[in-house]
């Protein structure tokens, strides 16, 4: 028996209120499942948007499976983007992620499922955004502006590996690359802004990796930091 969880909380009305994002979810024989994505313009104007769509598997094996792509709907329309299949065990959970941004790379709706055999352990809710103080707060987003292949392939590495680490956060991450000396670039990770891991890219595979590794591990050290400081904050 499997329980099927989704985020898409009351506040998805203040936030997914041009676009939403739906996830489809259709188990073809036992433990085997098909993942659509599909988006309903909400407006009678004609929308030109991105989507990334993330199916990670948590358990022994870990995976993750990513898809972007640019997309345009007409006033009303809905639209199928992507669909994978994936198999689950008792062991493993499976967390969906769907997310819409606009020409300005602002992500303007999201949607979180969370597939998880009860067999064994209770299942909980994960929330993928909250409103506080009439705003709007992420969890587990990285946004990137990337304009290289190398680029593209580090910040595929950083984000399986954050999708797959027990960081939980709500502060922004970025993946930023930028034009350095000649053909060179400086591909730069930063929380809320600030940078906390930069290096010069290369085509070479095994150095992408092992810089998004390190990357992570800046990552958690510097929001350990930022809790800590809150929590001192918070005694006086």
């Amino acid at each position: 028996m499997l329980l099927l969880l989704s985020a898409f909380s009351g506040y998805s009305q203040n936030f997914n209120k041009e676009v939403e994002p739906i996830i489809n979810i259709q188990e073809k024989a036992s433990d085997f499942f098909t993942i659509t994505a599909s988006a309903k313009n909400l407006t009678q104007l004609a929308l030109s948007l991105s989507y990334e769509f993330s199916v990670i598997k948590k358990g022994v094996n870990n995976s993750a499976n990513k898809q972007s792509n640019f997309f345009s709907l007409q006033a009303s329309e809905i639209k199928s983007l992507a669909s994978t299949s994936i198999s689950q065990d008792d062991s493993t959970e499976i967390v969906i992620l769907l997310i819409f941004k606009d020409d300005n790379e602002k992500i303007i709706s999201t949607n979180r499922k969370l597939i998880k055999s009860n067999e064994k352990e209770t299942a909980k809710e994960e929330i993928s955004y909250h409103k506080r103080n009439e705003g709007i707060k992420l969890t587990g987003f990285v946004t990137e502006n990337i304009k290289t292949k190398p680029g593209k392939d580090f910040y595929d590495f950083f984000y399986q590996q954050y999708m797959l680490s027990e960081l939980e956060s709500e502060h922004m991450i970025s993946v930023d690359e930028i034009i350095s000396f000649g053909r060179t670039t400086r591909l730069s990770v930063k929380v809320e802004g600030r940078v906390v891991y930069q290096f010069f890219a290369r085509p070479k595979l095994d150095y992408l990796r092992e810089n998004a590794d390190k990357a992570l591990n800046e990552v958690s050290r510097y929001l350990q930091y930022m809790e800590n400081r809150n929590e001192y904050t918070n005694q006086y």
